[in-house]
């Protein structure tokens, strides 16, 4: 029979195991236009970005902070799904089922877009801030 300190120890030796198995493991992703890559560990740390040249020089340079996230995303899922079955094996879980389309909930129809809070009073907004005049504001302040 095995005493408590030992299995501790064992699942401590084990869970290490694990967690240097899922440091090694490195999992790659693209974004959905092909224009970055990512490549994460398989504890989800980010290791590399590639972004294509195109990205920067072409029309769509506006996206290119969706396209990383995107790319992040998925390579960090990929890293999440390998590493799931590993983490309940060490702790002695079933996987949870697969959610089926049918069991998610249903988004409430038509919700309304989210507004902007406005900004603090001691807070100042720079929408009314003229730039490129050098006109001083009322009250002597610049900026």
């Amino acid at each position: 029979m095995t005493t408590p300190r030992r299995d501790v120890r064992l699942m401590q030796q084990q869970a290490g195991e694990v967690d240097a198995r899922l440091a090694a493991a490195r999992h790659t992703a693209r974004s959905g236009d092909q224009l970055v890559t990512a490549v994460v560990t398989g504890q989800g740390k980010l290791l590399d970005l590639r972004i294509d040249d195109g990205a920067l020089h072409g029309a769509h340079g506006q996206k290119l902070g969706l396209s990383i996230v995107e790319a992040v995303r998925a390579a960090r899922s990929a890293a999440n799904a390998s590493a799931l079955p590993q983490l309940n094996a060490l702790f002695g879980k079933q996987p949870p089922p697969p959610v089926t389309p049918a069991a998610l909930p249903h988004p409430p129809a038509a919700a309304a877009p989210a507004r902007r809070e406005a900004a603090p009073a001691d807070e100042e907004n720079f929408e009314e801030l003229d730039f490129l005049t050098d006109e001083p504001e009322p009250g002597g302040r610049r900026w």
